[in-house]
């Protein structure tokens, strides 16, 4: 299933590890919970396969929050706007100035949820604060649209959408989101994929990035927590240092937006992680 936007750190990668997981742990149908839904890759994978029967899916964002709830309960009007709507700089100016909370007042989910949309399509890398493909002048080998296929891009949201019925978009900060949602979960019927912004590059990534004290609240909070969980993210000594003593898994992903490189990341859980085809050691 290809996803309408272009996102950092987008974990549709992880589809194959996780499918096992939750195979493993006797969690295939359960209900997929993502705290922090970026573009939701790995929950469209798995919602497609048919290796969770819901989603419920948490994005703190309004312009990524408003685009998924558009995509599923706005679809003929998003796609239409698509349709309509010019890519130029004109359109960006317009659409960058959704990025101000005050501007969203009055506004529909399909306005600003295609403002999102837009800036994700036109932005360097996909990233909603950065400036737009061939700069603001234009003056590039790269225009604002090269990477916006309209045509592709609606496909995706009409192959998305037809999952309405199994999906629930929420807009709240992530541990507040757990605190009240996952509150009674216990069962095996749920599993909660947490992939917080990055310690390290998520404040040039992301519009509501993680400070320090709000990596130590996730990780306090989440590791009293019964339910089943597993957690992603950048392989830095701080993050290990948070979740000594879980079991902890290496991984590469390419997130970088910078360079080449493919960015060292580590999953952690309140499971014994498989280790499949990579090594498991204990973080700490």
């Amino acid at each position: 299933m290809k996803n309408p936007l272009r996102y950092p750190g987008a974990k549709s990668k992880l589809f194959d590890y996780v499918k096992k997981l939750l195979e493993v742990e006797g969690l295939t149908g359960c209900t997929f919970y993502e705290p922090f839904a970026g573009s939701a890759s790995l929950s469209w994978m798995l919602l497609e396969k048919n290796v969770v029967n819901n989603v419920v899916i948490n994005e703190k964002d309004p312009l990524l929050y408003h685009f998924w709830k558009a995509v599923f309960e706005s679809t003929d009007e998003l796609v239409q706007k698509i349709e309509q709507t010019e890519i130029c700089m004109d359109t960006w100016k317009e659409c960058a100035k959704y990025k101000e909370l005050s501007y969203l007042i009055g506004k529909s989910s399909v306005e600003i949820g295609y403002a999102g949309l837009f800036l994700n399509r036109t932005n360097f890398s996909g990233i909603l604060k950065a400036n737009p493909i061939g700069g603001i002048k234009q003056n590039s080998d790269y225009k604002i649209d090269c990477r916006f296929n309209k045509k592709k891009v609606i496909e995706a949201i009409e192959d998305i959408a037809r999952f309405a019925n199994k999906v629930v978009v929420s807009n709240e900060d992530a541990v507040e989101f757990m605190k009240k949602v996952l509150k009674y979960k216990r069962n095996k019927r749920t599993f909660v994929y947490i992939d917080p912004p990055y310690y390290k590059e998520g404040p040039g990534l992301y519009r509501y990035y993680f400070t320090e004290k709000q990596h130590l609240e996730l990780a306090k909070f989440i590791k009293t927590k019964s339910f089943p969980w597993l957690l992603s993210y950048d392989d830095v000594s701080e993050i290990r240092k948070l979740y000594s003593r879980r079991t902890c898994v290496n991984l590469y992903l390419d997130y970088s937006v910078k360079t080449s490189k493919k960015g060292k990341e580590i999953l952690v859980s309140n499971l014994e992680i498989p280790p499949m085809e990579q090594e498991q050691i204990k973080v700490g």
